[in-house]
């Protein structure tokens, strides 16, 4: 860590149990802040960082400056409810997270509104948040839930959590996985299973319920024994040049590019990297971790120079969508396979989109909104994919490929 910045962030408890209406890296971003900020926050109004340091506390390896700028520009109209777990007992209300920022360069010069930065300021009660830890997360579930354990570390569990409450805390609407099944399936389970990876602790959690229906959770945790290195950890250390060539060359974090030895041959990674470096130099890919992970994960060293072409087209189309959600993957895996049935049997395909669409079209229009409404809840879960369709709605040219491939399956 930089000597102005401490690794571990004094954060108040009630800052912890906000309305989580922000994205992944604004809370980073959010966190981040603070700390930058915590040694002078009673003495100073304004703070003034260099972007490009806190692009390396919060691991944001894209080039697009105007997306970091943007992220911290929001903070400025995103109201968010604090203290929702009630441990602060004194008075708590809702504000935006910054008052003011400004940009000059690679500066950005911001402020917290006078009553936030009274609270930030050496609070009674406060979580010990670890920005090394911090940044290793993909998901702003299990960044949120870190920070509420971290909060509890002392008694090793949380209080009774409220649904409701609970619902708030990791930023779900209303109208998102209205069933619990999908809230647990798509929220709590993911999010749990990388806590677990990257904090260290088994976390178990229990549910109170009231006529058969979840009304409330508690979350129970505690340290496990560390296990010895197994043999794939020996194979990330024999290859340390090749996992800094994955993070300094092709942009992936640390996390992916970990994994990426782990899961692969070498020889197959050596050679998926050239592949890669030439496209690259052709200037055809726009985002160069998400393809390096797509090529990986489709073996794109296997198949014909016109399925690659055609692979590469529904790469350039999606990969800009979630530059480390592996769970995505998967989407473009079988979007990647639909490429090649289409090279393969272009009839085949046209007729599917075209009965899928025939399928739509025959609804009323209440049966239309209800399977719009399942299509937002089960794929629309990414803050990036979230904007995107916010922005375009269900008529984008991304969102109609998307729609009518889930009717399809």
């Amino acid at each position: 860590m930089n000597n102005s910045i401490n690794d571990n962030l004094i954060k108040n408890s009630a800052v912890v149990a906000i309305s989580n209406k922000i994205s992944l890296l604004q809370r980073k971003i959010f966190n981040f802040l603070i700390a930058f900020a915590y040694v002078n926050l009673w003495e100073q109004e304004s703070f003034t960082t260099d972007i490009k340091y806190l692009k390396t506390i919060v691991w944001f390896d894209s080039k697009h400056m105007s997306y970091l700028k943007e992220a911290i520009k929001e903070l400025l109209s995103t109201i968010v409810e604090f203290n929702i777990l009630w441990k602060d007992k004194d008075a708590w209300s809702a504000t935006t997270l910054l008052s003011s920022v400004e940009f000059h360069e690679w500066l950005c010069t911001y402020s917290f509104s006078p009553v936030l930065r009274k609270k930030l300021h050496q609070p009674n009660i406060y979580a010990k948040i670890k920005l090394s830890t911090m940044k290793l997360f993909s998901s702003k579930y299990s960044l949120c839930l870190y920070e509420i354990f971290i909060d509890y570390h002392n008694i090793w569990q949380t209080p009774i959590i409220p649904l409701q409450d609970f619902r708030k805390l990791m930023g779900i609407e209303k109208h998102q996985y209205s069933e619990f099944k999908r809230l647990s399936t798509r929220v709590i389970k993911p999010a749990l299973k990388e806590l677990t990876t990257i904090w260290g602790y088994k976390v178990e959690v229990s549910y109170q319920k009231l006529n058969r229906k979840v009304t409330a959770l508690k979350f129970h945790f505690q340290e496990v024994a560390k296990p010895k290195k197994p043999m794939q950890e020996m194979k990330v250390f024999h290859n340390l040049d090749l996992q800094d060539k994955l993070v300094k060359e092709f942009w992936l974090s640390l996390r992916q590019a970990q994994k990426i030895i782990k899961t692969y041959p070498i020889p197959y990674i050596k050679e998926s990297l050239w592949i890669i470096k030439h496209k690259i130099s052709q200037k055809v890919v726009k985002n160069i971790p998400a393809y390096t992970i797509t090529v990986l994960k489709n073996d794109y060293t296997a198949i014909s120079n016109k399925q690659e072409q055609s692979l590469l087209s529904n790469t350039e189309r999606n990969a800009w969508q979630r530059q480390t959600n592996w769970d995505w993957l998967e989407d473009t895996k079988s979007a990647a396979r639909l490429n090649i049935l289409h090279n393969a049997d272009n009839n085949h395909v046209s007729k599917a989109q075209k009965e899928a669409k025939k399928y739509f079209n025959s609804l009323s229009k209440e049966g239309q909104q209800s399977l719009i409404k399942k299509f937002e809840d089960e794929k629309i879960t990414s803050d990036i994919l979230k904007t995107v369709y916010k922005k375009e709605g269900i008529d984008g040219t991304l969102m109609k490929v998307m729609f009518f491939t889930y009717i399809c399956k």
